[in-house]
């Protein structure tokens, strides 16, 4: 980001390297983003142009379906992989507990992907979202 002037747009023809700092305080944080933008940035940060595979779907995917990302919620969502473990230790820990009630509580469930309810014993949920 040394490089880019003060608003943070590239003024030179060679695209910025679409990293965490680019989304997440760079010109493209309140940006929606195209799918190649999604696809740059699973590419230059993790080599993985699949990398932000988000509701079970890869980035062409959920393209597709009308899903467009924010910049700085591709770098903050839970992305399938971890998702998916996280709703895994949480419903281990679950079955365990009395079925009249328990809560999970995310207090970052900002894009409210992570899968923490498709494991949840009862097969029901309600979600809600305050902000404070």
């Amino acid at each position: 980001m040394q490089n880019l002037p003060k608003d943070g747009r590239p003024r030179n023809s060679k695209l910025p390297m679409h990293d965490r700092a680019l989304l997440l305080y760079g010109y493209k944080r309140n940006e929606v983003l195209s799918l190649a933008d999604v696809e740059r940035y699973g590419l230059d940060s993790f080599g993985d142009a699949d990398y932000v595979s988000i509701y079970g779907m890869k980035p062409r995917d959920s393209y597709g379906c009308g899903i467009r990302l924010l910049g700085r919620t591709a770098v903050e969502c839970t992305r399938d992989a971890l998702g998916d473990r996280v709703g895994r230790d949480v419903a281990s820990v679950a079955t365990d507990m009395p079925s009249n009630g328990f809560v999970v509580i995310d207090p970052f469930a900002g894009s409210c992907n992570t899968a923490v309810l498709d494991y949840s014993p009862l097969g029901k949920f309600r979600g809600h979202r305050v902000r404070i």
